[in-house]
Parts: C-alpha cells; structure tokens; sequence
C-alpha cells in the first residue's frame, strides 16, 4: 500500500512531522473506520485526480485505497488532459483512464484530427470509456451546435471501439427541471441507438432519470445526493443494475482549507447515503454498484476484477 505520508523537497531538512497535506489524523482514522465497516471493494467511476500535483496523487491514490476505494478513473476534458489521464494509469495499477474532450474545452471547431487523436488514445490498454463529454449549455459555454457535433462524433468513436462513454449534461444556471440542455443530449444518445453510458454526476429530476434509463444509460450519484433532496426520488426509484456512484474530485482550490476537497476515499459516505435511502445495507448497495461498474465497463473487466482482487 502507499505511504500516506510522503516527504517533499520542503521536508526534507525540517523537524516537522512529514505531511504532504493538511488532511487531518482524524480524518485518516475514519478511513480505517470506513474500510472495517464494508468489505465490498468500491469503484469510483469518475475523477479527475490527474488534474492534482504528483505528490497529492498519491496521497489521494492511498486515502481512497485505505477507504476500500479499489478502483478509480480519471476521466480527461482535453486531448492533453487525457494523456495526463493516461499518464497517471500507468504509474497506479488501481487507477484506469477516460479519455475525451468536455464541452467547456472545445474551441472553434471539433475536427478530424483531435477525433484521430482521441482514437489513438482511446486504444490504450488502460482507457475504459470516452469520458469526459456532453453537453454543458451554461452562460459562457461554447457554441451549442459545435457541442452537438463533438458529442455525436465522440459517442459514435465510443461505439466504433465498443466503449462506453461518461457524460455531462449541465443547464444554464443549473436549473433542476430545466430541459434544453438535456433534450439535447437526450436527442444526440437516442440517435446511437445502443451506445452504454453513464450520466456523471447526476442532478436531474426522476422524469429526466427515466428518460436516460428506457435508453439503457446509467446514472452516477455523487455528492449532490448528501445535499439535494430533489435527488432522493431518482437514487430511491433507479433500478439496482442501473446506477454507480463517483466523487468527480476535481481540485477544488477555491476551497481554502484542503481538508475540504472532495476525494475519492469519502466515496462511502455517498453509498451510505443511497444505502438508507433505499433501507438496504451497506454491503448490499457497495456490491450492486460495483458489480454495475463492471458491468458497463465490461470490455476491460477481466482487467479491473483481477486489479480489485490484487489490490
């Protein structure tokens, strides 16, 4: 396992206790805590800790590690951004990779060559799914035909490659039961009839949930679900093999206490979450979304179940 301490070029000649973040004992107790309490091995099907300084991946990597968080990916917004991604995959064998462009990155055009690239990237043994793409119809966003366009060719590059893609629909303002954004990307998915994929940090009402789920798409809970009781019909109603649960652990650095960030080791607290909502156990829940995780990631099972069992 790695080291949850980590000395730094700073450290290296102070009487200071090594710490790599301020993250604290507390906190690290409650990760012992969290892995006594449930031996299901969890995914976190979506994150963006490539996006994080080395130093803090692995700290990051380890505290999820020693919350029972075995499975991580590390979802890319941009082609370099997802060389990053893949970076990170291959120096921790628990981490695997996303690889696409996010709507809010896309510039002018979206054209032959960045889908060449991503087709490329897309091959690495490590790459699970196209992720992260979408549509995102905020105030400042790109312009929403070229969306509609990148959102098409990069779910059809998906189905080429017997991938599954990890979406994002977000609405101007972030309105709850708004539907332009999400009549579009509903529109663009019925249209690659039998693409699977994974509607990422899901924030929308159960109509829209059951818009997304007669497709066969699945919807990932993340911390939204521990403040929005507007979610709580979607994460009780949802069908136990169509749901997964994430963090999205984005650096977050208008945070100013680290402490605050989100990461995948409190990836068990949204779990617990759903676990009383649904009154079913804890175990029952971890397994459902893991076993859903492998599922729709189905083309590199073999390698993620061995990673899990290793690990």
């Amino acid at each position: 396992m790695l080291n949850y301490f980590k000395e730094s070029d700073n450290d290296k000649h102070s009487n200071k206790p090594l710490r790599s973040t301020n993250i604290e004992f507390q906190e690290l107790k409650l990760c012992f805590r969290k892995m006594e309490q449930n031996v299901i091995p969890l995914i976190d099907s979506h994150t963006h800790i490539q996006e994080h300084s080395e130093i803090d991946q692995e700290n990051i990597v380890s505290r999820a590690l020693l919350s029972n968080v075995r499975i991580l990916v590390a979802a890319g917004t941009t082609i370099k951004d997802s060389e990053k991604s893949i970076g990170l995959s291959n120096r921790y064998p628990n981490v695997f990779s996303g690889v696409g462009v996010h709507p809010t990155e896309l510039t002018s055009t979206f054209s032959e060559t960045e889908i060449k690239n991503l087709k490329k990237l897309a091959n690495h043994k490590n790459v699970i799914c196209l992720s992260e793409i979408g549509i995102d119809y905020q105030d400042n966003s790109p312009d929403k035909s070229l969306q509609r366009i990148a959102f098409d060719q990069q779910i059809k590059l998906a189905k080429r490659l017997n991938l599954p893609v990890v979406f994002h629909i977000r609405e101007n303002k972030d309105e709850f039961n708004a539907s332009n954004a999400r009549d579009a990307a509903l529109e663009i998915l019925k249209e690659n009839v039998g693409i699977m994929g994974i509607a990422h940090y899901f924030q929308g009402n159960w109509t829209f949930a059951k818009r997304l789920l007669d497709l066969g798409l699945y919807l990932s809970f993340a911390k939204p679900l521990l403040r929005m009781k507007e979610l709580e019909e979607t994460a009780i109603k949802v069908p136990d093999d169509m749901f997964v649960v994430e963090t999205d652990s984005y650096p977050q650095p208008f945070k100013k206490d680290r402490s605050k960030w989100t990461e995948p080791y409190q990836l068990p607290t949204i779990v617990k979450k759903i676990s009383e909502l649904r009154r079913r156990d804890i175990q029952t829940i971890s397994q459902l979304t893991t076993n859903n995780a492998l599922n729709i990631f189905n083309k590199h099972r073999f390698l993620i179940e061995k990673q899990l069992n290793d690990t």
